[in-house]
């Protein structure tokens, strides 16, 4: 059955005779119900029918919804508002605060409809794989969006960093499909990469989160922080849970970021966002060779993991257990069932017929990057995320790098070639301070990670094998070296 009709207000003045002609036109239309009207008018059936009441004049947006659903005349009905406004004693032009007050009352009067009409939006991608391990890390993830029992801390944000293929995406997925259950109003997910389409500023991010809520787009504002304001005042009013996925940089996010009383935010970035206060990080390291196997047997199998241990181990020693390069080792092998899995490994590694020949081959450093560049499933390739990090360095940033990469240090028992900033320094003949600068911005690049050991950095095999292949940075024009500290000699240029 539809909603009845209210009773239509006794008195008749001219509000009672706008809202009279309204019902005319909804006669003269066949008398649609209120629900099928409110999805042509985008407005809630309740909403709808008050207007036609006549015991308050409704907003001119209403107004013209509601004639449109009948099929009226927009420009008809938006005169006989006006006059109907004026003859009430209002003549339509609502003071300034007034009209942002009835503007935010028809966003959210609207938007109430399209959730009707509308299930809310589940934009997580899918998680392809169940994630392995990482349940120390998870636990705390939780413990970090969750707010204070005695309510007196909210849910901050969340940063999840750590250096290229390190499954910074597949943690935040996993952890975003499990707090979902428990915020019904909505995921929103932005992929902040530059490779994928779509605004990358705040304001174009708040705008599509906005329109997927339900927002009509001409309620949108056009001004950007008006829009952005209104997105943050929604998820202060509902239960969401938002994703902003592969974060370039601070300013990018840090106008969008709020501690909601009940919406989750999860960040996910190479860098380690230092410049954003007030939130939650976690760093994830690459797994242990425990977790290694295990991503190997949910990609191989578990009986053909079994059956050819020491091929996996070499296989997770040479991807540095980093989880991409191993689960695109592993989709690559497991696409040819028919060969024996040593013989796969062994040709993935570059090691040719002649079986294993030591972690770089016969001809060195070589191997690594012979390897690195079999690490490609159709679109998918570690290299192509290492060249993005890459194009972001400076020639200094590059120089220290490849100089990392071609350093003496022998590789430690996780194939992690691990070494100081004062040794480093001496490598490029620069003081220690500028080139631990350097060496961080390589960290937040993900191209670096911080070892156990105070001041000193880990190059994994991916990460050294792709810089040996880089051109050489002394041949590029490097930037103005930073000054020197007083009393410090100048560096050196490159050469």
């Amino acid at each position: 059955m539809g909603r009845l009709e209210r009773p239509l207000a006794p008195d008749a003045g001219p509000v009672t005779a706008f809202a009279r002609e309204l019902r005319r036109l909804r006669t003269a239309a066949g008398s649609p119900g209120y629900r099928d009207m409110a999805t042509r008018a985008m407005f809630s059936a309740s909403v709808l029918s008050d207007a036609a009441a006549g015991y308050r004049l409704p907003t001119l947006q209403v107004a013209l919804a509601f004639a449109e659903a009948c099929g009226g005349d927009r420009a008809s009905w938006e005169r006989r508002w006006h006059e109907a406004a004026r003859a009430d004693g209002d003549d339509g032009s609502a003071r300034p605060a007034v009209k942002a007050v009835q503007q935010h009352q028809e966003n959210e009067l609207r938007a109430a409809d399209v959730r009707a009409v509308l299930p809310p939006p589940s934009q997580l991608p899918m998680e392809a794989h169940p994630l392995v391990g990482r349940r120390e890390l998870l636990q705390r993830a939780r413990a970090l969006t969750a707010p204070s029992p005695d309510g007196q801390r909210l849910a901050a944000p969340l940063v999840i960093s750590g250096q290229v293929g390190v499954g910074k995406t597949a943690f935040a997925l996993r952890l975003a499909h499990e707090l979902a259950v428990n915020l019904p109003d909505g995921q929103l997910y932005a992929n902040l990469d530059p490779a994928a389409d779509g605004r990358k500023d705040a304001a174009g991010i708040a705008g599509g989160f906005l329109e997927a809520l339900g927002i009509p787009t001409d309620r949108i504002p056009n001004d950007p922080g008006q829009r952005i304001g209104l997105y943050r005042s929604l998820l202060n009013r509902r239960r969401l849970l938002v994703v902003l996925d592969g974060v370039q940089h601070e300013r990018q996010i840090r106008e969008l970021l709020v501690a909601a009383p009940e919406s989750r935010v999860i960040i996910t970035s190479r860098s380690r966002l230092l410049g954003l206060d007030g939130i939650g990080r976690i760093r994830l390291p690459a797994l242990d060779r425990d977790e290694s196997m295990e991503l190997l047997a949910q990609l191989l199998g578990g009986d053909r993991v079994g059956d050819e241990p020491r091929a996996c181990l070499r296989l997770a020693d040479a991807c540095g257990d980093l989880p991409l390069a191993l689960n695109l080792a592993g989709r690559r092998i497991a696409a040819r069932p028919e060969w024996m899995l040593q013989d796969s490994v062994s040709e993935l590694l570059g090691d040719g017929p002649g079986g294993p020949v030591g972690r770089q081959g016969r001809d060195g450093q070589r191997a690594p990057g012979r390897f690195l560049a079999r690490l490609q499933i159709g679109d998918d390739a570690l290299s192509t995320r290492l060249d993005s990090a890459y194009r972001l360095l400076t020639p200094w940033a590059r120089l220290m790098l490849r100089q990392f990469a071609g350093s003496d240090n022998p590789p430690s028992v996780d194939n992690v070639v691990y070494e100081s900033a004062d040794a480093l320094a001496m490598l490029v003949e620069r003081s220690a301070q500028p080139v631990e600068d350097l060496l961080e911005r390589l960290l937040d690049a993900g191209l670096l990670d911080h070892s156990d050991l105070p001041g000193q950095y880990g190059l994994t095999p991916m990460a050294r094998a792709y810089a040996l292949t880089q051109p050489d940075p002394t041949e590029e024009d490097p930037a103005p070296a930073p000054a020197p500290a007083r009393g410090q000699a100048p560096a050196r240029q490159p050469r």
